[in-house]
């Protein structure tokens, strides 16, 4: 296969079926992340030498989480390439140089191909003006405003779980130190800590990955909304350095930080589609 048949809806949305089971990967590795963290819980509390059994437990969790984070990470991969290509096809429509996506294609399961079919939606972007520079740069405006704003919800809701789940581990550490007397239990207790410490550390860095997006591409936004002001020809000569550096930028931003979880997308959905149509109501 030296070139793809399919439309940048097409695109887009076997890209979506990619980005939703990196979103779920992603989900089940923090369940596998709060087990391991209830494990160890259980494990600081027992006084006796069973204690090693939900330490081993914890050590397997973990080792999970790890093992379905890879996973999720090289679909969230495919997912975002594909996305971006199908954003590209759709603002500058076809070029004298097709689109090979072969590449991408083989890494695309079938399973995502034919669950995308019936998800196709030719009116993904709300954008109604024609192929170009312009169409481009509202593309772009449109993901930007979507993703800043569900990269600060994300964030806000992550960073309140793990600070709970931290003040319950203090509190159990601090519960169990009078128990911890036996000089055999060390391991478990030392096996515990560095469990524990990898979660919390991969969900700080979750954390600080939205955050660290939501900057850039608030930034990324008012860029775009000086560039939105100027005309196709001018985009198109003087401004196309500006409005590919943007581009670029805006593939940066988003390749590093993990998908957004599926259920809070649609729990946003209605509320952004409504603050976006205000948006470009007020637009000038």
């Amino acid at each position: 296969m030296s070139s793809s048949p399919l439309s940048s809806a097409e695109i887009i949305s076997i890209a979506n079926a990619e980005l939703t089971k990196a979103s779920k990967g992603y989900s089940l590795s923090r369940h596998l992340q709060l087990a391991t963290f209830v494990l160890g819980v259980g494990s600081i509390l027992i006084p006796n030498t069973y204690t090693y059994i939900p330490a081993l437990l914890a050590l397997i969790t973990q080792m999970s989480s790890w093992i379905y984070r890879h996973k999720a990470g090289q679909l969230h991969g495919v997912g975002d390439e594909g996305r971006m290509r199908g954003l590209l096809l759709d603002a500058l429509g076809p070029t004298s140089e097709k689109l090979d996506l072969s590449n991408w294609l083989s890494r695309v399961s079938e399973k995502s191909r034919e669950k995308a079919k019936s998800s196709v939606d030719p009116d993904y972007f709300a954008s109604g003006t024609k192929v170009g520079a312009q169409r481009l740069c509202e593309h772009m405006q449109e993901n930007a405003f979507w993703g800043k704003c569900l990269y600060k919800v994300t964030a806000a809701r992550y960073t309140r779980i793990t600070l709970w789940i931290a003040a319950i581990g203090v509190l159990s550490v601090l519960v169990a130190i009078p128990l911890t007397s036996s000089q055999n239990l060390v391991l478990a207790r030392i096996l515990v800590a560095v469990l524990a410490s990898g979660a919390a550390v991969t969900q700080v860095s979750e954390i600080l990955s939205w955050r660290s997006a939501e900057t850039k591409i608030e930034i990324l936004d008012r860029r775009l909304e000086k560039l939105a002001t100027c005309s196709e020809d001018e985009l198109k000569t003087r401004r196309l350095d500006a409005l590919l550096a943007v581009y670029g930028d805006y593939c940066v931003a988003t390749a590093t930080a993990p998908p957004i979880p599926d259920f809070l997308y649609r729990r946003e959905r209605a509320r952004l589609n409504d603050l976006w149509k205000q948006r470009i109501l007020q637009s000038p």
